[in-house]
């Protein structure tokens, strides 16, 4: 009896917790968007050259997922598979981006945009998850600026702008996704037991925006 429950107690010290499953998926899918950078590189740069519509179709597809991900998230196996191809989408569609940034300025602007991402990242991530002060406040800010930023984006594909905007643009959107990391990582004390792979998401689309914003605020920089 005695060494059922010493079986008990280690098998629930080994049990992870909510913040260790968002934490392990989160880091799967920052491995599984590296294998997608990869992939994206090797078999669809050439392809989304010759014909760019075609990393269209594979944003939409992410896209889809993203916003169904209510859906799946905690429908097994299923989850795993999507969250899956998920983050592998998001590593290829990157790929132009990588591109030009290391035709511009090598492979070491990219490395700088990582190292200070990571620093960005987890900075924000420290205050959001032990402040004490809500940041339920920030919610509708940060949603309607997103807004704006896309339709911005959108518009900026057809009206090209100069480099100034471009690093106003990417200065704000920096600003704006270290405001959804702190306000995400403060939320994932109140996600359902059930959810962790909806947490992961939500932080892996704010590291990953923030990356693509860093990148972009230096790129205008050497432009």
């Amino acid at each position: 009896m005695q060494n059922r429950e010493i079986a008990a107690q280690r098998l629930e010290e080994f049990t992870p917790t909510f913040f260790g499953k968002v934490m392990f998926y989160f880091a799967l899918a920052i491995l599984v968007s590296t294998i997608g950078v990869w992939v994206g590189f090797t078999y669809f740069l050439e392809s989304f050259i010759t014909t760019p519509g075609l990393i269209w179709v594979v944003f939409i597809a992410e896209l889809v997922l993203i916003f169904t991900s209510s859906k799946w998230s905690t429908k097994r196996p299923l989850n795993y598979v999507l969250f899956s191809v998920f983050a592998l989408l998001t590593g290829i569609t990157i790929t132009p981006l990588l591109l030009m940034a290391t035709v511009i300025g090598g492979i070491g602007i990219v490395v700088k945009a990582l190292l200070a991402t990571f620093l960005m990242f987890t900075a924000a991530g420290i205050i959001g998850y032990t402040t004490k002060k809500s940041l339920e406040g920030m919610r509708g800010f940060l949603f309607i600026s997103l807004i704006g930023m896309i339709i911005v984006g959108v518009i900026g594909i057809f009206i090209p702008w100069g480099s100034t905007f471009e690093m106003i643009y990417a200065g704000i959107g920096v600003l704006l996704f270290s405001g959804f990391t702190m306000y995400d990582f403060q939320r994932i004390k109140s996600f359902p037991q059930d959810r962790y792979i909806d947490a992961a998401i939500h932080l892996y689309l704010d590291i990953f925006n923030l990356f693509i914003f860093i990148l972009r605020l230096i790129l205008s920089q050497r432009s």
